[in-house]
């Protein structure tokens, strides 16, 4: 058994099916083509000879280096090579870049300037301590004395008071709103006036929805009403009527009945209030407590009691 070995491989199965083919036709090329082609091979050839040339470098210390191609040297670029400072020069002063700013000022040209005047005869202060005791009685001599103000004597042991605030000088009665009823008075009776008109418009507004009066005879009527008891008969509100006296009677009983349980519980409440929760409890107690007397107090002491109809 043989075994070949094959060292170039340059064929085509169609170049082999079509070798009649390329036998049969010929090809022309151009002048210009082979020209080209003619000065690319010699320039290629020339390349690879200067590539494949050996040259001889010499280094820093003397040695010769046989190298492959000039080209060697530029295939890398090597240490750096910076000069240093001889161990003396390190830290020195004065010897770093100094910076400088440049001098581009000019003055203007001189002008005729006035002399100075001439120095006169310095005033010589004298070593001597300032007397103080001198000058603070001169002081007190030249300076007014402020007026004390008008006091008296109203015990027999001497106790004296400043006249202006004891009552003895009208001091009042001097001023101009002295016996005026003041401003806010008026401000206040004004609008007071205002919302009852505002009220009785609205309580005809509401009889007249709910069939009573007709609107304009409750407001003719409505502003003019006085709240007080004419001839032992309390007068008629439109939309309120009177509290009846069993009623105002039921009410007091069941007040009183509720601050009697209230009491209790406020009298068996422990006397030493020693946490947020008891001071809380003790606190909305008394404040119902004080409410309820109130409420009882009203009842008992207002003769007329008006109730809502709506």
């Amino acid at each position: 058994m043989s075994l070949v070995y094959i060292t170039y491989h340059d064929e085509n199965i169609f170049d082999v099916e079509r070798e009649t083919e390329r036998t049969q036709t010929t090809t022309q090329v151009h002048d210009t083509a082979k020209k080209a082609a003619e000065f690319s091979r010699q320039l290629r050839n020339r390349l690879d000879m200067e590539y494949k040339k050996q040259s001889v470098v010499l280094q820093k210390d003397g040695v010769r280096l046989l190298t492959d191609a000039k080209k060697c040297l530029h295939r890398s670029m090597g240490c750096a090579n910076v000069p240093l400072d001889p161990p003396c020069a390190f830290l020195r002063k004065n010897h770093g870049v100094r910076w400088k700013r440049e001098n581009l000022h000019v003055c203007p040209p001189p002008r005729h300037m006035p002399p100075l005047p001439p120095i006169g005869k310095k005033e010589q202060k004298s070593n001597m301590v300032p007397n103080f005791i001198v000058r603070n009685i001169r002081c007190a001599r030249n300076t007014n004395r402020c007026p004390p103000p008008p006091r008296i004597v109203d015990t027999p042991v001497g106790a004296r008071q400043n006249l202006l605030n004891s009552g003895l000088v009208p001091q009042y009665v001097c001023r101009k709103d002295f016996g005026q009823v003041p401003v806010y008075i008026h401000k206040t009776k004004k609008m007071l006036g205002q919302l009852r008109d505002i009220c009785c418009k609205e309580q005809a507004r509401l009889m007249e929805l709910c069939g009573g009066k007709k609107g304009a005879d409750a407001a003719a009527g409505g502003s003019k009403q006085v709240l007080t008891k004419v001839d032992g008969v309390a007068p008629d509100m439109p939309g309120m009527r009177i509290m009846d006296s069993p009623e105002r009677n039921e009410l007091l009983s069941g007040l009183r009945q509720h601050l009697n349980e209230m009491t209790k519980q406020y009298q068996s409440m422990s006397l030493l209030i020693d946490n947020e929760s008891k001071r809380l409890r003790k606190g909305k107690l008394e404040s119902d407590l004080r409410q309820v007397e109130q409420d009882i107090l009203m009842l008992e002491t207002s003769p007329i009691i008006y109730v809502s109809l709506y």
